[in-house]
């Protein structure tokens, strides 16, 4: 009796010392998930604290290892904003492209971008004028510059002086013609703008865009066999050029051939779904051809896609006017 309830004991004994030394272990051991969220954290912490140089080491190797969305948002943030404190460009970048593709969607995320590109870009072009203030680089990018400004012709005189410093160098006459067509036209912008594409040929034969451009100015001249012959040769160049394809469509539907325009409007159309000049022309095919389910459906897209960029626009301006968004009729 009392050998057996001393045995009793001693089982009891063993039991718990060895649920004791579970217990603790458990108490001591952690997931590799919980390490790299706690050391997510904590190198967050630190960056916010102004330790950069510290924690970037910290949040790049705990990155890939982080599954919570928030902490992910919130190490991402904070190694993008050190990086650029830091002046690393590279780890900026990276950082950067690591939210993105955590957060494809996400308007904060993309606005970041805007503002990290843009700076990124700004730095790099006074590093370009510091480097090599002579650089006819340095010409080209105070005429684009002005492009973007708006400034065109102030844009198209620079690029002149680009092309008097380096008469060789490819783009430069494709970007004069191209911006001669967005001014207002005059009697002599097509042909001024043809013999900058010419130039721009002989400079660089591959510029499907100066082959696009001049397809559109032999089709706005009604030369629609010239303008075909331009748009083919454009996406021989470039199988992928969506205005090429437009463009080929549109001339071969004005001279009558349509049949032969649905393939190169059915490819744009696909290529920019958005576009509801392209639904249009396709839909114009259809209905020509008789194809009247396919004409009703692409006459039912140009009417959509023209109200969305309606909605668009208008939401951009209330924006800008700090005007509160329009309600979704219930």
């Amino acid at each position: 009796m009392g050998s057996s309830t001393c045995v009793g004991r001693i089982l009891v004994a063993g039991v718990l010392l060895i649920a004791g030394r579970t217990a603790a272990t458990c108490q001591t051991e952690t997931s590799p998930e919980m390490t790299a969220s706690a050391n997510g954290s904590h190198a967050s912490e630190m960056a916010e604290q102004g330790r950069c140089a510290e924690a970037i080491p910290l949040l790049k190797r705990a990155m890939g290892r982080v599954r919570d969305k928030e902490l992910k948002r919130r190490m991402g943030a904070a190694g993008v904003r050190c990086a650029m404190a830091l002046n690393q460009q590279g780890d900026a970048t990276s950082f950067l492209a690591w939210l993105e593709q955590e957060f494809p969607h996400d308007p904060e995320i993309i606005f970041m971008a805007v503002h990290v590109y843009w700076d990124l870009y700004t730095r790099s072009s006074q590093r370009l004028m510091d480097t090599a203030p002579d650089s006819p680089l340095v010409v080209e990018l105070n005429a684009e510059n002005l492009e973007k400004q708006g400034e065109w012709k102030k844009a198209i005189d620079e690029y002149r002086v680009l092309l008097g410093r380096a008469p060789e160098m490819p783009g430069i006459h494709y970007r004069i013609a191209r911006l001669l067509m967005l001014q207002p036209t005059t009697t002599s912008t097509a042909e001024e703008a043809r013999k900058e594409l010419d130039a721009e040929l002989r400079i660089y034969p591959q510029n499907s865009g100066a082959e696009y451009l001049l397809g559109e100015l032999a089709r706005t001249s009604d030369q629609l066999p010239r303008a075909i012959e331009h748009f083919q040769r454009a996406l021989a160049l470039n199988a992928g050029f969506t205005d090429a394809y437009f463009g080929l469509g549109r001339a071969l539907l004005d001279s009558g051939r349509t049949a032969e325009a649905v393939p190169p409007l059915e490819t744009a159309a696909r290529l920019a779904a958005d576009n509801p000049t392209i639904h249009f022309a396709l839909a114009t095919a259809y209905q020509r051809l008789g194809r009247k389910p396919e004409a009703a459906r692409e006459f039912a897209l140009q009417k959509s896609t023209s109200e969305k960029i309606r909605q668009n626009t208008n939401a951009l301006r209330r924006g800008i006017a700090g005007v509160a968004p329009e309600k979704s009729p219930q």
